[in-house]
């Protein structure tokens, strides 16, 4: 609705700067007068999004996120973009895994990881009655751990 009102509005300032000013008519540069007067009051303020007072050593980050596509045509052009990139990213991705680097830092990964499972599990199974556990404080070292 407020589109319309804008259009209308435009269009009877439009005329009467022409009939009002250039042919001498002051019924249409009085109607384009009030026109003008219509779209300027019924402009929205900008909205106020945050305010803060900043201390010392604070600082502002302004960014920019452009408005999503409106059109249909430019909304299927953002879609191929990011269907284009995702694909790019899958393709790097799986040319990563394929090297032999990426597999002997997967395998020395699982190595470590199986290492440490298997410290845990024979740390907790070794501990009697009379031994301290495996990561916990003993009493005579109260401010070291074990």
């Amino acid at each position: 609705m407020h589109r319309y009102l804008d259009r209308w509005a435009r269009d009877l300032i439009r005329r009467g700067i022409r009939a009002g000013l250039i042919e001498g008519s002051n019924v249409w540069l009085s109607i384009g007068a009030i026109a003008w007067l219509v779209r300027f009051l019924a402009r929205k303020p900008s909205p106020v999004v945050s305010v803060q007072e900043l201390r010392l050593g604070e600082s502002i980050v302004v960014s920019h996120v452009p408005a999503p596509p409106r059109s249909r045509r430019a909304r299927r052009k953002v879609a191929r973009r990011a269907a284009k990139a995702e694909q790019r990213k899958a393709k790097e991705q799986a040319k990563r895994e394929a090297s032999r680097r990426y597999a002997r830092a997967r395998h020395k990964a699982a190595k470590q990881q199986a290492k440490m499972t298997a410290s845990k599990a024979n740390g907790a199974g070794r501990s009697g009655p009379g031994e301290a556990p495996v990561g916990r404080l003993s009493e005579g070292d109260e401010g070291e751990p074990a």
